[in-house]
């Protein structure tokens, strides 16, 4: 199968997805998130393939989803909304907004459910959807420069996806992460136990494959009895739950003051000003607070 949007690559046991957006810093679209999940029921389906690894292009592994309706995005289908076919702009419908919401949880939770170990391959932003991307996947490995994070929350919804948040990180920082829309640093994503491993950036792409490497000596229906062992751990605790129901909340701030601002400003003078109105307060997209390392005694 050919693709447009991302790069699928396999060797050495390994399928690699490449978003390859980057000139929108691998921005995701509905076509994208479309090919995405195809390329991931691709490498489910083939026997030679133990191993997945998500990655981004460029300098960024994904600055989550594209909110940028002239950047470039196919035209959208008709029919039911869904992370990989949205509904047009102009819907009303509370029910198509949810469904919409809905798919995007959907979408995250086939790489949850996915029989095949998947790794995120982290640098630079992972931001909004893009973060729970790289959240739902089995091991994350990060560089030194990656930042975590959902700015959304900070006018738009509360983020379908960042429920997850809190099954990483526990209720206070979780919290503060949906309440400021501050991005995590590398370090923090260690030390929460977000990441499993931090690297330089330059060691990232090979340290990655070799654990990658190391996971696929394993035979791959023993990979996926294992995988789903602790998923069901999981689940049982209600993950699976919370998550499709973090939708809900989604579906009800479409309708908020600040989320209607965003888009009228989006709509009226372009989205780099409407992320600008809605970062600036917070000292931008990435956010600090504090703006020093909380580990270290502040003099």
């Amino acid at each position: 199968m050919s693709y447009q949007f991302i790069q699928y690559q396999v060797a050495d046991r390994l399928a690699t997805i490449t978003f390859n957006r980057p000139e929108r810093r691998n921005a995701i679209h509905w076509a994208m998130s479309a090919e995405i999940s195809a390329a991931l029921k691709e490498a489910e389906r083939d026997a030679d393939v133990r191993v997945i690894i998500l990655k981004g292009a460029g300098a960024s592994f994904s600055a989550g989803y594209d909110l940028d309706r002239n950047a470039g995005t196919p035209p959208r289908q008709t029919g039911r909304a869904t992370a990989t076919n949205e509904t047009p702009t102009e819907q009303v419908s509370v029910w198509d907004n949810r469904a919409r919401v809905q798919g995007h949880i959907d979408y995250m939770l086939e790489i949850w459910n996915c029989w095949k170990p998947v790794i995120a391959q982290v640098h630079g932003e992972c931001l909004g959807g893009a973060s729970a991307l790289a959240l739902a996947c089995d091991l994350m490995m990060v560089s030194e420069d990656a930042r975590l994070g959902h700015p959304g929350t900070r006018a738009l919804a509360p983020g379908e996806e960042t429920a997850i948040f809190a099954w990483h990180v526990g209720l206070k920082k979780s919290m503060e992460m949906v309440l400021t829309g501050d991005a995590l640093t590398a370090r923090e994503m260690l030390d929460y136990q977000m990441a499993n491993y931090v690297f330089p950036l330059e060691r990232l792409e090979t340290e990655t494959r070799a654990i990658a490497r190391r996971i696929a000596n394993v035979d791959s229906q023993l990979l996926s009895l294992s995988k789903t062992m602790i998923h069901r751990v999981f689940e049982q605790m209600g993950f699976a739950s919370s998550m499709k129901s973090s939708g809900e909340y989604v579906t009800l701030a479409g309708r908020l003051p600040s989320n209607q601002e965003f888009k009228r400003i989006a709509r009226e003078r372009g989205l780099r000003a409407a992320v600008k109105w809605r970062d600036d307060p917070f000292g931008g997209t990435l956010g600090r607070y504090p703006p020093v390392d909380t580990r270290e005694p502040v003099k």
